[in-house]
Parts: C-alpha cells; structure tokens; sequence
C-alpha cells in the first residue's frame, strides 16, 4: 500500500508540472501588472506666436508697429482719419490729438490701435439697419472685428493701402462719413496713405 501511495504523490506532481506546457499555458492574474508599461504621453509642446508679416519697403516699420502713424485718404488732400468725441473713426481736416495710430501686426492682420490717451483699438461696430462703422474700443486681439487686412491694391500707386475688416472695407463717404462695406460691382474702395509721425 505505502508503495502505491508514492506512486501516486509523484504522478500528482508529475500532473502539475506539466501545467506550464505548450498544452496546458498558464493564465496570469487579472491582478498582475503588465509585463511592458505604456509609453508615457508626448509631453506637451509650447504654444508658438502667430507668423509676422512679411514686410519690406520704406513703410516696414509703420506696417510692424514700430511707428506712430496719420492715416489719410489719397483723395481728400489733407484731411485725415481721427477719433471723433463720440469714438467713431471719421474724417477730419481740423487738428487734433486723436489722428494718431499704431499698427499692431497680429498674424498676417493688424490691430489699429490709437497712440495718445486710453490706448484703445479700433474694432468693427454694427450700427442696425444703419451702414458699419469703425468705433474705438478696448482692445481684445481674439475679436475678429478688430483684425484690420491692411494691403497694397491689386492696381495704381504701390504706397496706398486698403483697409477691411471681417470682409469689409474702410470706405469715406460723403454722406456717411467713414463707414465699412462689403465691396460690390459699383463700389469704388478708398485707398489710403500712410504717414510716419515718429517713433512708437
């Protein structure tokens, strides 16, 4: 009998070795940690500024906000864009403090920000059933109405510029004053100048 019990202990262990074979694979815990870990996540890359505008030509420093600038229409002779004591950007002949203006390059668009007093921004205003118009306000580069395509026209004299906002454009009407639009068949855009008035 002592014979048959040792028979029988050395076939039971025999029975669990092979347990670890090809036949018989032995299942891991739930509870076993991963043989590899997971790659830890990419580390986060810094936020890169907006891309300047690349600008050349005897008003570079104006259009990378270098220099106080006028802003007059090409064709109203010396009359120039201002802050009315309302704050509406409109035309003037008179003097006056609030004619001059720094160009902010945001991306390849600009802020228009005035250089005397509050320091505030020139932004899009919806006036209704009644034409857009350009307002000054506080400044907020994240608003749209406040980003200004500020470009040589496509024909006519290179050192005049157009101005838009949100696809419309500055235009000096004579019963409206300084309004924006949305250019159509018939609408003929001003051009504008730019005129340095000494370092920022």
């Amino acid at each position: 009998m002592r014979g048959n019990a040792a028979l029988l202990v050395v076939a039971g262990l025999t029975a669990l070795a092979g347990c670890g074979t090809a036949a018989n694979p032995i299942v891991a815990s739930p509870s076993a940690p991963a043989s590899s870990a997971a790659p830890p996540p990419p580390a986060s890359q810094p936020a890169q500024a907006a891309p300047q505008p690349s600008v050349t030509g005897p008003d570079a420093p104006m259009l990378l906000g270098q220099r106080r600038l006028v802003i007059r229409p090409a064709e109203a002779g010396e009359s120039i864009l201002a802050v009315d004591d309302t704050g509406r950007l409109n035309v003037t002949d008179g003097p006056t403090d609030k004619g001059l203006f720094v160009l902010v390059p945001q991306g390849s668009r600009h802020q228009i920000r005035t250089a005397t007093g509050d320091k505030a921004c020139l932004g899009l205003k919806n006036n209704g059933s009644q034409p857009l118009t350009i307002a000054a306000t506080q400044c907020d580069p994240a608003r749209d109405g406040q980003l200004f395509t500020i470009q040589p026209p496509a024909s006519g004299d290179p050192a005049t510029y157009t101005i838009s906002v949100s696809g419309a454009y500055l235009l000096v009407s004579k019963t409206n004053g300084v309004i924006a639009e949305e250019p159509g068949d018939a609408t003929a855009l001003t051009a504008f100048v730019l005129v340095d008035n000494g370092p920022v």
